[in-house]
């Protein structure tokens, strides 16, 4: 019968032998079980042979618990990884096609800025001239025809006619950036920015999405608030309220780029007219728009 010693040289274990016989195992599987056993038995030897209960298919045992089965270390399950190689060139393909796409995304991003804060913007000034209109009276009366407002008086008005209508923070003088003409800027809860100014004919405004003062058609959208609106006088597209800028404009949408002092198109440093042309697109900037 076949035997082991299990490291003790003055010991036969019948159990390891056991194994051998009924496992048709190599000695040195049969010792690592004996000694598995040992390890389990508080005696520091293996089972008796009355509890070994060695079962061929599961290896199960009465004495201390399963044996835990033995599998060749070729048989072992490999785990997958990247070679360095791979995931640099995965990083490359990575880094272009971002280098593709963000410009673009970018790009969508600041349009939809514009346009969000465009039309907020229109909605909340035309509200507070609404509401004061109810409590100060017709606007035909707001604004004295042909004076040349100071810069204290231009404050003054808005401090009557239209703040205290609108949230808002920092007042400040500013001038235009096209003109120079001398102005009154409002800074808004949003971070962007409302540059007002009154002459002659009535009012400007021009809003700054970003709260950045440039020009440019991704940057200033002008408005206008005519004293002027009756038929023959050359506002005649102006409203009661605040509407974008349509000065001299003659109704045609192709005009709203070519005309030469106001058209909106890049390089011109008023681009008053980008604002109508936004406005007639349904407060979206359109494809054939100059961004």
């Amino acid at each position: 019968m076949p035997i082991c010693h299990c490291g003790e040289p003055e010991a036969l274990h019948h159990d390891a032998a056991l194994c051998v016989m009924q496992q048709n195992m190599s000695s040195r599987t049969c010792c690592a079980i004996c000694g598995w056993f040992r390890r389990k038995s508080s005696d520091y030897s293996c089972c008796r042979w009355s509890n070994v209960r060695l079962q061929l298919a599961g290896w199960g045992t009465s004495c201390h618990g399963a044996l835990p089965k033995i599998r060749p270390r070729n048989d072992r399950k490999k785990k997958a990884a990247f070679m360095l190689a791979e995931v640099l060139i995965t990083l490359g393909i990575i880094g272009v096609v971002a280098a593709m796409t963000l410009p673009t995304l970018i790009a969508n991003y600041q349009k939809k800025l514009v346009e969000t804060r465009l039309i907020s913007f229109y909605s909340k000034i035309n509200q507070a001239y609404r509401m004061s209109y109810a409590e100060n009276g017709d606007t035909v009366d707001w604004i004295i025809a042909d004076k040349n407002y100071s810069y204290q008086e231009m404050e003054d008005w808005l401090e009557k006619y239209i703040l205290p209508y609108m949230r808002h923070y920092d007042v400040t003088k500013c001038a235009g950036l096209s003109t120079g003409q001398v102005g009154v800027c409002v800074t808004l809860p949003d971070g962007s920015l409302y540059w007002f100014s009154i002459d002659r004919e009535g009012q400007d405004a021009v809003y700054f999405p970003t709260g950045e003062r440039r020009n440019g058609t991704r940057n200033k959208f002008q408005f206008q608030f005519a004293k002027r609106k009756f038929a023959g006088s050359s506002t005649r597209n102006s409203l009661n309220f605040i509407e974008p800028y349509v000065y001299n404009w003659d109704g045609r949408r192709e005009s709203l780029f070519t005309n030469g002092t106001w058209g909106c198109r890049k390089g011109n440093a008023n681009t008053a007219y980008c604002t109508k042309l936004i406005q007639l697109n349904g407060w979206e900037i359109p494809d054939d728009y100059p961004w």
